[in-house]
């Protein structure tokens, strides 16, 4: 899915001589917007991509991960094709481990993938993207040809683990940070608040500055991803409660006005007042229903 990451991978692997396709029949104009300007291939439908590619790149919405590789590996039967595989999206590793399951019997690759960093546009070609598995060979060929390729191991779930480990603590911190801007809100203390990290810990109030204008944005993704870094907490006998909280504040974002506006559309000057005014309509609204 062209997407803000998606668009992104195709435009450096396209300048990187790789052809890149996808299909854009009943998305958003944004996306379908997206995909043009990285000039990526629209060949129709899922069918199509599978039929033209010798490597599927995975990348949308966590929630999407398991229905989209459903559909592919139901594709590759039908029609005898095999393409590589590689989900490169932000899912714990029991989710991965369930959508390699899709692929069972089939002569190609299924690659763990997690992306970490901005993207490549952003990062000039240094996005890292972590992958474990048996069959590397040909998600490595575009090592340094846009993306940065970093093998971290043969088992599935170890890329994936990889990138819950990373999320739960950008992300989550992150949470943390608009948790604490909107209590300084909602206590009357923001200023006082402010005022003190402003002198002693100026990294966290430059963090939430910046953060809660732009959670809302990415909460609709972010809030499974939430769901998917709790789950790989509990499955090694740790707190979930972290994530769980994190998404509660998501939930919170996502009911904000921002919510409607994309990466590309929001002021990097958005107000912080106006954002945590925001904020704690969102709250009482929820609390009233």
């Amino acid at each position: 899915m062209p997407g803000d990451m998606g668009h992104a991978c195709g435009a450096v692997l396209r300048k990187n001589g790789f052809r890149v396709v996808t299909a854009l029949n009943g998305r958003t104009q944004r996306t379908k917007s997206l995909a043009i300007e990285a000039a990526i291939d629209d060949v129709g439908n899922l069918e199509e991509v599978v039929k033209q590619s010798n490597l599927i790149l995975s990348i949308l919405p966590p929630q999407h991960a398991y229905s989209l590789a459903k559909k592919v590996s139901t594709i590759m039967r039908d029609i005898s094709h095999y393409p590589d595989f590689v989900d490169c999206n932000a899912i714990s590793p029991a989710t991965v481990n369930n959508i390699a399951q899709q692929f069972d019997g089939m002569p190609m690759g299924f690659i763990d993938g997690s992306i970490i960093g901005l993207n490549p546009i952003k990062e000039d070609e240094k996005t890292r993207l972590y992958v474990s598995g048996e069959k590397l060979d040909l998600v490595s060929q575009i090592d340094s040809r846009g993306l940065v390729v970093k093998a971290v191991g043969s088992e599935i779930g170890q890329a994936s683990s990889l990138k819950m480990l990373y999320a739960g603590a950008t992300k989550g911190a992150f949470s943390l940070f608009a948790a604490v801007g909107l209590m300084a809100e909602l206590t009357g203390l923001k200023e006082e608040l402010f005022s003190e990290f402003e002198f002693s810990k100026p990294d966290v109030l430059k963090t939430i500055n910046h953060m809660i204008p732009r959670i809302p944005v990415d909460a609709a993704r972010w809030i499974p991803e939430m769901e998917e870094i709790s789950a790989t907490y509990q499955q090694y006998g740790m707190t979930p409660k972290f994530h769980e909280g994190a998404k509660d504040l998501m939930e919170i974002a996502l009911n904000t006005p921002l919510s409607e506006e994309t990466r590309e559309t929001l002021p990097n000057d958005f107000d912080i007042n106006e954002a945590l005014q925001m904020y704690k309509n969102a709250l009482l609204n929820l609390k009233s229903k």
